[in-house]
């Protein structure tokens, strides 16, 4: 049994996942105990083939899927090919700047109440990004994090700063996540109706409720690639500005009630009006708004008829 299941996905980005990898060897003890499993999400087969470079190496595993599974889909396949103490689910578009896997592990060790953990993000500029997020339940949107952390600092701690110390964080980036398998297992995973957005805050959510917390550790640092690994604009590409709301009409049916998931609509629905002269795609979400996004809407669907 491995110390670290380290599970990266790779779709037609193979440098990126190539680099990652390296980044991982060059920052972590040769005395860790750890597998890196690459899940390819169906690239092209030239894009697939580039990863050969990497089959040498007794740590690597890789896996093609026959289609493209997204993210959860993707990473639950990750999850099925190894039984480590901990989950790593790393984006590819990353690069660790220090031993990430140690320091992270060791966290998680002294912390036995810890669900989920993440380093400190770092920009391509070496600046600090931001590794966490809110619940993004009808009080967010509807009052802002500026003044709910008027009334709550704990669950609503500012973004984008770097910090020194390990702090409480409600929702961490799915870019990187270090989980506690039992704790992922005991959750159900990913919800793998999720293809390509929210996972992190279902996740999150289902933790908490299991009765275990999320932290940012800042010791462990690296960089994101931003739009490295999906350099797709949503709001001039549909069908990830659609991806999105759909994924957003779920999270809230799933976890805040019928009745929030309507308000929710409704004030989106005036929001994507308001917008409609910047952008055609808004009068398009306007209207999915008003009827209903649906799930079997989902590019993963799509893709797999």
């Amino acid at each position: 049994m491995e110390d670290i299941g380290v599970i990266i996905l790779n779709f037609n980005t193979s440098q990126l996942t190539i680099d990652c990898v390296n980044s991982i060897f060059n920052n972590s003890p040769k005395e860790l105990i750890f597998r890196i499993i690459i899940v390819d999400n169906n690239s092209r087969e030239e894009e697939f083939n580039k990863l050969d470079s990497l089959r040498s190496n007794e740590r690597v595993i890789i896996f093609r899927n026959p289609q493209n599974a997204g993210f959860s889909g993707g990473n639950m396949e990750g999850v099925r090919l190894c039984s480590p103490e901990y989950y790593f689910f790393l984006n590819n578009d990353t690069l660790l700047l220090n031993d990430n896997l140690s320091i992270l592990y060791r966290f998680m060790q002294d912390h036995p109440g810890a669900g989920i953990c993440s380093g400190q993000l770092y920009n391509e500029n070496h600046k600090p990004g931001i590794n966490f997020n809110y619940i993004p339940d009808l009080k967010l949107k509807l009052l802002g994090s500026g003044l709910l952390r008027l009334f709550d600092k704990a669950n609503y701690p500012v973004k984008g700063k770097e910090y020194n110390e390990p702090i409480r964080v409600p929702v961490l980036n799915g870019s990187s996540l270090f989980v506690r398998a039992v704790a992922f297992d005991q959750a159900g995973g990913f919800d793998t109706n999720f293809f390509l957005y929210c996972e992190e805050e279902d996740l999150a959510i289902r933790m908490k409720k299991s009765g275990y917390k999320l932290y940012l550790v800042p010791e462990a640092k690296y960089m994101h690639l931003q739009g490295g690994s999906s350099t797709k604009d949503p709001v001039k590409d549909f069908k990830y500005l659609k991806e999105f709301y759909i994924s957003q009409h779920y999270l809230y049916r799933k976890h805040f009630g019928t009745a929030a998931m309507y308000v929710w609509r409704l004030t989106q629905f005036f929001r994507s009006v308001r917008k409609f002269y910047k952008n055609r795609n808004y009068l398009k979400l306007a209207v999915m708004l008003l009827r209903g996004p649906s799930i079997k809407e989902s590019m993963r669907n799509i893709m797999h008829k």
